[in-house]
């Protein structure tokens, strides 16, 4: 009777503990930790030669909601929050002196691991003065500018104002 009641209680124990666990996948310099709760993907980190590089955040149904990309230094370069599922986020980017460098919407595919830019997105010179609105489409492959508004940040006076139509392949 006390070794099924041993038995029991171990095999309870085991099966709460794969509730809770994390893995790891190592590919040459990158190591990626995924952490459940419950089951299910709450969050995963990823780390290049040991450094914290990217952190995602999932809901209950495993969603991503919340995107962080982090500087060598540790400070955040990019951080994203979804907007309406499945993969429409709002994005800030942000220069390594913690101004904001840019800043817009976007559509996260998570299995290509592309992230493309829509809508408006705003972009800032080094000391937070914005110099440049473009606006983006995308076709899931690649970005497309629609319309683009280039200030003159000295004498504070839009310097170039275009549409395009066709939108113009956006080139990284």
């Amino acid at each position: 009777m006390r070794i099924s009641i041993l038995i029991i209680l171990i095999a309870f124990m085991n099966s709460c503990n794969k509730e809770n666990y994390t893995t790891e996948k190592k590919k040459g310099n990158t190591l990626q930790k995924i952490m459940y709760e419950h089951g299910k993907i709450t969050n995963s980190k990823t780390y290049k030669s040991g450094i914290l590089n990217a952190e995602f955040i999932y809901d209950n149904s495993g969603v991503i909601i919340k995107m962080y990309q982090y500087y060598s230094n540790g400070k955040i370069q990019s951080y994203s929050y979804l907007i309406k599922k499945p993969n429409h986020y709002v994005t800030k980017i942000y220069h390594k002196n913690k101004q904001i460098a840019s800043e817009g919407e976007g559509d996260y595919f998570k299995d290509k691991n592309l992230y493309l830019r829509r809508g408006t997105w705003i972009f800032y010179n080094n000391t937070g003065v914005p110099y440049s609105i473009y606006t983006f489409g995308h076709d899931e492959k690649n970005e497309y500018i629609q319309d683009e508004v280039i200030f003159d940040t000295v004498k504070n006076k839009i310097i170039k104002e275009a549409r395009y139509d066709p939108a113009v392949l956006y080139k990284k």
